[in-house]
This record gives C-alpha cells, sequence and structure tokens, in this order.
C-alpha cells in the first residue's frame, strides 16, 4: 500500500545491544523499525539502548536509565514501573506511536497508539515455577487488560496471544528475515548438533535441556554437541555457551546445526521457532500456545511433551531422512510467515490509523 511518508515512533525498553543478551521482543522490535525504515518512512524509537550499528532508524532516550538497568529497577520496571516511565517523554508530532512494553498511562493521552501483544501475562503465570513471580504476573495481567480495554489498536502477535485478553480482537503474525536466515547445507557440522535460544532457567528451561543431554543424548550419540545461547552455565562436555553473540553469529549456529530444541514452558509467538525453519533446522519443541501455532500443531515441527522429548531429539539427530522431511516443511513455513509479509500489515494499519480509518 503506498502512500506518503509516515513519522512513526516506537518505544521499548531496549533494543539490539552486541554483547548483551535480549529476547525476542527486542529483536522484533529492531526489525519492525528497520523495515519501516527501509520503506521509506522516518522511524524514532524511544529506549535505553543506544542507536544500534548499521540502525537506519533514530534513538531517543528513555528516563531513569541508570535505575532500570539495576538488578532492582529492572525487576520494578518491566510490567510495572515502566508505565511511568514511558508516560513522561514528549512525543510530538507523530503520525502513530508503537508500543512494545508497559502501556496504560500513555493509552490516557495518545489516540494513536498501537500497543503490541507478546504474549499474556496470565500465560507466563501458569508457568510460573514460585508463588512470587505467579502474583507478580497476575498483576501485570490485570494491567494487559485495562491497557487493551483503553487502547482499541491493541495488537497479538499471534492468534493464540489473544487468547486470554478479550479486549485483543487483532493480531499481526510475527515474521522472519528470510534475506538474513537462510539454509546453507554447507555449513551443517560433521557432527550431531543441537542448538537452544534462551534463558538457562525460567519458563524456557535451558538447564533442564542440558540434563536432558547429559543423561540421555551423550549415552547414546557420545560425539553430539549442546550449543547454548544463553547465559554461562556449568561445564559439561559437549556443551558450548554462546552469550550476546551478534546476528550474524546466530544465523551460523541455526545453519551448523542438526535440530534446533526448544522445551519451553510458553511462548506467545516464539521466533526462534521460525528462525530455524528459515535457517533449514529441524525444530523439536515442547507443546505451548506459541510452538503449537507456528509448527501448526506438529505439522512443521516435532512436538514432544518432557517425556518424550530426549528420545525425539534423539531419533532427529539420528535420521536424516526425518530432518530433511521437516527441513523442507520449516522452508516452507517461515515463507508464510515471512518478515516482508508482517511489515505490509503493519504498514497497512499505520496508513489507516494517520488517515483516521476505522476497521
Amino acid at each position: 500500500m503506498k502512500g506518503k511518508e509516515l513519522r512513526i515512533g516506537m518505544v521499548n525498553h531496549f533494543m539490539p545491544e552486541l554483547g548483551v543478551k535480549h529476547g525476542g521482543v527486542v529483536q522484533l522490535a529492531h526489525d519492525l523499525a528497520q523495515g519501516m525504515s527501509r520503506r521509506g518512512h522516518e522511524v524514532i524509537v524511544w529506549t535505553y539502548s543506544s542507536r544500534p550499528e548499521g540502525a537506519l532508524y533514530e534513538t531517543q532516550p528513555l528516563p531513569a536509565a541508570g535505575f532500570v538497568r539495576s538488578w532492582l529497577g529492572a525487576r520494578l520496571t518491566f510490567g510495572l514501573l515502566g508505565n511511568f516511565f514511558f508516560f513522561l517523554p514528549q512525543y510530538r508530532d507523530l503520525d502513530v506511536l508503537l508500543l512494545h512494553g508497559d502501556t496504560a498511562l500513555l493509552g490516557l493521552k495518545r489516540p494513536n497508539l498501537v500497543r503490541v501483544m507478546h504474549g499474556s501475562a496470565l500465560g507466563e503465570a501458569f508457568s510460573a515455577r514460585n508463588p512470587c513471580r505467579f502474583f507478580v504476573q497476575l498483576i501485570i495481567y490485570m494491567q494487559e487488560l485495562f491497557s487493551a480495554w483503553l487502547q482499541p489498536n491493541t495488537i497479538g502477535v499471534s492468534r493464540n496471544s489473544t487468547r486470554y485478553n478479550p479486549f485483543v480482537r487483532k493480531w499481526i503474525s510475527n515474521g522472519v528475515d528470510t534475506r538474513q536466515f537462510q539454509a546453507d547445507s554447507s555449513k551443517r557440522s560433521s557432527v550431531p548438533s543441537i542448538l537452544f535460544v534462551g534463558t538457562f532457567g525460567g519458563r524456557k528451561r535451558g538447564g533442564w535441556l542440558l540434563e536432558q543431554f547429559k543423561e540421555q543424548v551423550l549415552p547414546k550419540i557420545p560425539e553430539a554437541v549442546l550449543n547454548l545461547v544463553t547465559e554461562t552455565g556449568p561445564e559439561v562436555s559437549g556443551v558450548r555457551y554462546h552469550t550476546g553473540i551478534s546476528k550474524e553469529a546466530l544465523v551460523s549456529l541455526y545453519q551448523e546445526c542438526w535440530v534446533y530444541a526448544s522445551p519451553s514452558l510458553y511462548e506467545g509467538f516464539g521466533l526462534p521457532y521460525l528462525e530455524a525453519m528459515a535457517s533449514g533446522t529441524p525444530v523439536l519443541a515442547t507443546p505451548n500456545p506459541g510452538s503449537i501455532e507456528v509448527t501448526v500443531g506438529g505439522k512443521y515441527g516435532v512436538l514432544a511433551d518432557d517425556m518424550e522429548f530426549a528420545p525425539k531429539l534423539i531419533d532427529l539427530l539420528l535420521r536424516e531422512e526425518l530432518r530433511c522431511e521437516f527441513i523442507k516443511k520449516g522452508l516452507q513455513r517461515a515463507e508464510e510467515l515471512s518478515l516482508e509479509q508482517m511489515l505490509d500489515h503493519y504498514e497497512y494499519l499505520f496508513r489507516n490509523i494517520a488517515e483516521g480509518i476505522k476497521e
């Protein structure tokens, strides 16, 4: 949809920082800002990060950066105090303002606002392993309900991300940049290799995967290697840690590894599933709302519960024909959920908001 250049504001806690591990929301925010800039729009991102190298968009600082980057500040800000800090800047002369974070207060003063829900705090609460996190997520969920009720242009990143919030009626599926994430069989490792992208603890369960690798995979396949793109954990034979790596290094890991394995308990979408598929790497995941939607219930990837996870992983590593089957299916799914298609949908939404068109 062609038209005049838009002036687009975005707000996210962080943008990509070399040497710092951030999650999929940060990557999605960067891809969206970069994509809109490539299409000729002026994009300004309010963030606690410096402007990433090669970014086509501008950045403006959010307030209280020192506090937010502290141990206590990070825990109080995300989902709670972020509402106050996001409210303080003057977002002037914008056609639309998109927020990836806490926005209940901002909705009171900006009618041309888009709120992106990357999942649900209620889903996070159900996957919590301790009571404190459970109750904190319930509080954030109450805020999400209010925020979505207040802001009619609240968008989920997948169909399932609308599941727990009756006020989120629209969704735009996340997309993968198939120009960056591409299959290259010449880079495939000579030994069976596994990739995990996430956190060592919490709902992502990188530590649990390491235990399964040590106790079940290595006895069957002693030469196997597990690559963990996460914080550093205990030293185990065959385990390699990669922390704060560049996008290019991440792409190489996807292309190198035989299987992408994720035992996550909850995902609103799960961008690494799609990155692996686009890179020609079969996906093995535990069933959760994100993995079920991205793999279409196991059609484009292998889904396995905890009891079956390690046996299914071993099966994929040992059976080349099975891997080839899911490589082909995964590449097809990545084309269906490409970054360019995602950008088309957001651009259409932004133009309608700028022109005062109600959907």
